[in-house]
């Protein structure tokens, strides 16, 4: 029988909001008779999901990722957790994977965690450590990602890192399914009622047109891109996966430390986003101004500039992030039956989406509430 709720986190979110968005209108039969089971903080939060999808989505209140009891009694009541709200919290995702473990039970499925990370997780070290600029991260071999991102969060933890490993790790101790989507630079306009906004394209964007020029730390940093409504899908598919088929997806998506999944589309240089952000500023005359450089610029900064400047204080993401090969290649996601369908012209069409945004003020900063401090 198929599961008639799946629990959601970050409904709030630009994954989130867009999944929730998307899982209602699907028209895919079997996705129409499942209730989401939305987990948020506010009354006006909750009103305005009911109002907007109805009896599709049920809410339920909660503290937050640090009530980790409330996470493991709530999570022991589902065979489906989509945990889209921030992968930067070790212990309460882990709790999600504490509560589903009460569910295994001896010839039964064994319920399933989809989770999110994110593609700093694979970052070198080319200014404080080592670099692998030529390295890419297929998920055709899962499990050498995994021993890598081990290793090197011994080595130099990264909280999302650590999140991600240990999500797959407990999961197969206790016997739980978990597939992590390892995301790359995540653009577009999200579906969603609440944040509907990215982070790379909007940052560099932002920062061009303050600056009049863009940055680099170094020539070697890229990030691969998928477009939010495409990111939705492939957690859609992988829900749709797991109530269709008879064995519920189990060796059929690829779980725990074989589960770290790459859904990449298209790959660029850090510099190619200054590029495509100077180009879509000096065609709008946005830049240059009287102030500013009058060809397009790139400027070499280093590391602490730019963490002081655009990241937060965070040393460790802005060279990951910023400075890092984050290279990845996703063959499961298309196998599973991943049909994106946003592509080059989507991507470039983003720039001048993201310029337009930022001019009508629909642009904040969204590094906070990435990393999860408002979650």
């Amino acid at each position: 029988m198929a599961t008639e709720r799946i629990l959601l986190t970050g409904a709030t979110g630009y994954v989130g909001g867009t999944f929730i968005d998307r899982f209602v209108k699907s028209e895919e039969p079997i996705l129409k008779a499942i209730t989401i089971d939305a987990l948020t903080r506010t009354d006006d939060v909750e009103q305005k999901l009911k109002e907007t999808y109805g009896d599709r989505i049920n809410i339920i209140r909660w503290p937050g990722l640090s009530d980790l009891e409330f996470i493991e009694q709530i999570a022991a009541n589902y065979d489906i957790v989509v945990n889209v709200g921030s992968g930067f919290f070790a212990d309460g995702a882990k709790a999600f994977v504490k509560g589903l473990a009460r569910r295994v039970k001896p010839k039964a499925p064994a319920p399933w965690i989809l989770h999110i990370s994110g593609c700093t997780n694979l970052g070198d070290r080319p200014l404080t450590g080592v670099a692998h600029p030529g390295r890419v991260f297929d998920d055709a071999n899962s499990r050498a990602t995994y021993d890598w991102c081990k290793e090197e969060d011994e080595r130099r933890p990264w909280p999302q890192r650590t999140t991600e490993i240990g999500v797959l790790t407990l999961a197969d101790e206790l016997g739980v399914n978990a597939v992590s989507l390892n995301a790359p630079a995540i653009f577009g306009e999200g579906t969603g009622l609440f944040n509907k906004q990215g982070i790379i394209v909007p940052v560099l964007m932002r920062y061009t047109m303050m600056n009049g020029y863009g940055f680099k730390l170094n020539d070697t940093a890229n990030f691969d891109w998928v477009h939010v409504e495409d990111l939705a899908d492939a957690y859609i598919l992988l829900v749709k996966i797991i109530l269709e088929r008879y064995d519920r997806g189990i060796g059929y998506i690829p779980s725990g430390k074989d589960g770290i999944i790459h859904p990449s589309v298209g790959r660029v240089l850090h510099t190619e986003i200054f590029e495509r952000c100077l180009d879509v500023c000096f065609a709008e005359g946005v830049l240059p101004r009287e102030d500013t450089p009058k060809e397009k610029t790139i400027v070499l900064k280093s590391l602490q500039e730019i963490t002081d400047d655009v990241g937060s204080g965070m040393v460790d993401l802005v060279e990951l992030g910023w400075a890092g090969n984050k290279a990845m290649t996703g063959t499961v996601l298309p196998r599973l039956g991943w049909k994106p369908r946003h592509r080059e012209e989507a991507w470039a069409k983003d720039f001048y989406d993201e310029l337009k945004a930022s001019r009508e003020g629909r642009r904040g900063y969204v590094f906070d509430s990435c990393m999860g401090r408002k979650v």
